[in-house]
């Protein structure tokens, strides 16, 4: 919908800094004059899937005396611009759609190009400001503005206090100025001339509010009266404010430990009638004081607190008193306030009231004076006047102790506490997986019997995603989705939560089981018994799933090469993820085989989510994974199923393995060494003999069994061979093989003759010996070469 708000009265060098919605900020900046801004965060809430965001034009209305209404908003109201009235005086916002927005014809203030480019997207070309989805109610909605008071010095106007959390700056008004221009402001402040203001005092108070970094943050309503106004923020800084007698003008003047001690005029017995002397009593004192100030960042009260140790120990407890200063914006100066208070509350000071001649004639309000009274053991105490009374020859005058001439606690600063805001800004997400889901993940997504029910080429692509930093709270998948006329926009897919990840920090070897001592480095939640790993990053044929078959005082036991994958050499650095059990991982739009698909991770943050045009593009190739034939597992040469397989003596090589069926798999998965089980209807295995290189020697294809002998004469003259296993069906050939390398030279050639006493030809001179014929005399000896350390596996001398 469209909305007109109204924020505050009008005034010179009055700014917009920042506006929020809900408590969320969704523009900042610094505009004083009329000005149009697009908004486009509509995942500001959680996007269309939650509670949607914010998106459309802001109408800043500053309130000038020239001001008219745009003849967009005046549309909006029935009117034109010549009829619609302008709204000067008062600073609004006015939030609306692009569709039917017109450019106005008076630049500077309009920025060219800001409807094109949101009408651009349709989903922006609305005729109201998008306020969200899923809630009924409207957030509250709040706008940040910043005004310097007029009238005095504009240099030391505003005062900078700490930046917020986020580093954007922050400032304070100069409180002298503040109650300069409430005195003499003609549109809602009192109206006084200037030349009833003593400017000098004023000016002077302003330097040291400056230097003393004193600012305050207030909002004055028309429903309390300036003069109240001013005396909170009197009360606030420590001042007086009085007509003096002697010039008749306002006067300001702070009460500070300013003054020369042995410059003050003296009250005693010669020049004064001293009464009502009293100091307070032990019950009257408070040891602690909490001061509420107002945290600049969020508006809300905040407290701190300043104590007096040995008021307390003196008293036997806690004695509290509370003082709010809601003007203060900062935790440095409201300590400095708790401790100035407490220096008042708790010291037994002492108040009197004093006749004087008419040498005080002239004493006013908050003056400084000493007193000297034996009777009382007072000898030239500091006093300051609260109240003068002026009669015909003399001056009575209400003294209190002044605290400026004690010695006190003093003034303490912010503790360093070494703490570090957590919060980080939202980054791209570098800790991803994606590929396409097996058939174990795919079936339990769509709620399916078993792998059989799917339907071809029917898939579904497996996002697994870890956390980049401690303070990651989740992200939004979004991918592009095509309405009923075609038309593909980007839209979140929804919500998901950061997986359990870790980087491998002792490499893995191939094995069915493996014990982890502990997961180094785990950021996200720990894996529990029946949980998933995930391990390697890439195409599905190049990753391993393994599971959590228990936890001990020994580690974590994985079972690997699980479901279609098989045990791997993983190095040190391999990426791994926790997927707990029951926990689909699957974005479960229902996608095709072979299908290219982009997604975006937009990554949050406690301090927000990343835009989505910060997001980078994820790419995703879809394969026929879950119609795949599950591989065969516990793969043996000769026995061994795991390293190399020495086969120098073997005369033969026994192939042996178990086969798998994925639709068996569908609710209990497998461990590498299980028995055997019947394998798909049609489904066969597939024996590779491949040179260590991959350069194919042999294959024996439409195994029915579980087993296949190769004799040697098939991999006559190989040195090392690869022997690998996989599952058909269908034309179809399992994800991942299992293979083995096989050494397979020997110690002896093929024939050797002995010519003579003692030389001796041996042809070929690459085979394997089989046989020694003598000709003539002589004798031969044998043995394997133990010198050679690379290049030979076998030798003859």
């Amino acid at each position: 919908m469209s909305l007109h708000v109204g924020i505050c009265a009008a005034g010179e060098g009055l700014s917009l800094i920042a506006l929020k919605y809900g408590e969320k900020e969704f523009w900042r900046g610094d505009a004083a004059d009329q000005a149009v801004f697009p908004i486009n965060k509509p995942s500001l809430f959680g996007g269309l899937k939650k509670e949607g965001g914010v998106k459309g034009l802001v109408w800043w209305l500053p309130g000038k005396s020239d001001q008219t209404m745009p003849e967009t908003l005046a549309t909006k109201l029935g009117l034109t611009s010549a009829t619609c009235p302008g709204f000067r005086g008062l600073t609004s916002i006015f939030l609306t759609g692009t569709k039917a927005a017109s450019e106005p014809s008076s630049p500077p203030w309009w920025v060219p190009g800001i409807i094109p480019g949101l009408s651009g997207n349709p989903g922006n070309n609305k005729s109201g400001f998008y306020l969200g989805a899923n809630n009924p109610y409207l957030r509250a909605l709040s706008a940040r503005v910043r005004r310097p008071s007029i009238g005095l010095n504009p240099a030391i106007a505003m005062l900078r206090i700490p930046d917020d959390s986020k580093g954007n700056q922050q400032y304070a008004s100069n409180p002298a100025h503040m109650i300069y221009e409430c005195l003499t402001n003609t549109g809602w402040g009192m109206g006084e001339l200037p030349s009833a203001i003593d400017k000098p005092t004023f000016e002077a108070a302003a330097q040291t509010l400056y230097n003393e970094g004193f600012g305050l943050n207030m909002i004055w309503t028309r429903q309390s009266e300036v003069g109240k106004f001013i005396g909170e923020i009197l009360t606030h800084i420590q001042a007086a404010l009085f007509v003096n007698p002697s010039t008749g003008k306002h006067t300001l003047k702070l009460l500070r430990g300013d003054y020369d001690v042995d410059a003050l005029p003296i009250i005693d017995p010669s020049n004064a009638k001293l009464s009502s002397f009293k100091r307070k009593a032990w019950g009257e004192i408070s040891n602690e004081i909490v001061v509420t100030y107002t945290n600049p960042e969020t508006g809300k009260e905040a407290t701190v607190s300043s104590q007096d140790l040995a008021g307390i120990a003196a008293e036997g407890g806690v004695v509290s008193s509370s003082q709010n200063y809601y003007g203060v914006a900062s935790e440095a100066l409201a300590i400095k306030l708790a401790d100035r208070d407490l220096a008042t509350m708790v010291n037994p000071i002492a108040t009197c009231e004093a006749t004087v001649t008419r040498a005080f004639w002239d004493t006013v309000a908050n003056d400084v004076v000493k007193v000297s009274w034996p009777q009382f053991n007072i000898d030239e105490i500091v006093f300051r006047v609260s109240e003068v009374n002026k009669g015909e020859n003399t001056v009575d005058l209400t003294l209190y102790e002044d605290i400026f001439g004690l010695d006190h606690a003093s003034y303490l600063v912010p503790g360093d506490t070494a703490w570090v805001n957590p919060s980080l800004p939202p980054t791209a997400a570098t800790y991803y997986q994606l590929g396409t889901a097996p058939a174990f993940m795919t079936a339990a997504a769509l709620s399916l019997s078993d792998p059989s029910e799917l339907v071809y080429p029917e898939v579904l692509s497996a996002v697994t995603v870890g956390a980049d930093s401690d303070d990651d709270v989740g992200y939004d998948l979004v991918s592009n989705v095509t309405d009923v006329n075609g038309t593909t926009t980007r839209e979140s897919l929804g919500s998901g939560p950061y997986r359990g990840t870790w980087a491998i920090l002792t490499g893995l070897i191939a094995e069915s089981e493996t014990v982890i001592p502990e997961l180094t480095g785990l950021r996200g939640p720990e894996p529990i018994a029946g949980s998933f790993i995930l391990i390697g990053l890439g195409p599905d044929e190049y990753t391993e799933i393994a599971t959590v078959q228990a936890i001990d005082e020994d580690g974590y036991h994985l079972n690997r090469g699980m479901l279609d994958t098989i045990p791997r050499n993983w190095p040190v650095g391999t990426r791994a993820f926790v997927i707990p059990p029951a926990v689909p991982v699957v974005d479960d739009t229902i996608r095709s085989a072979f299908e290219d698909t982009a997604y975006w991770i937009q990554t949050k943050t406690t301090s927000g989510q990343l835009d989505l045009e910060d997001t980078p593009q994820v790419n995703v190739s879809l394969t026929e994974r879950p119609y795949l034939p599950n591989r065969p597992a516990n793969v043996q040469v000769n026995g061994v199923g795991f390293g190399i397989v020495d086969a120098n003596d073997a005369t033969e090589l026994t192939v042996t393995w178990a086969n798998r069926n994925r639709v068996l798999e569908s609710t209990q998965a497998m461990k590498w060494n299980d028995s055997g089980v019947a394998g798909e209807v049609g489904q066969t295995s597939k024996v590779m003999v491949t040179t260590e290189a991959g350069a194919p020697i042999v294959t024996y294809s439409m195994l029915a069994g579980s087993s296949k002998v190769i004799p040697l004469t098939d991999v006559a003259g190989i040195r090392r061979a690869r022997i690998s296993v996989t599952a058909e069906r269908d034309g179809l050939q399992s994800l991942q093989a299992m293979s083995l390398l096989v050494y397979l030279i020997t110690r002896f050639f093929s024939d050797a003759t002995i010519n003579g006493a003692g030389s001796m030809t041996i042809s070929p001179r690459k085979k394997i010996l089989r046989s020694v014929s003598f000709q003539g005399g002589g004798s031969l000896s044998a043995s394997r070469a133990r010198a050679f350390t690379s290049g030979f596996s076998a030798g003859f001398r």
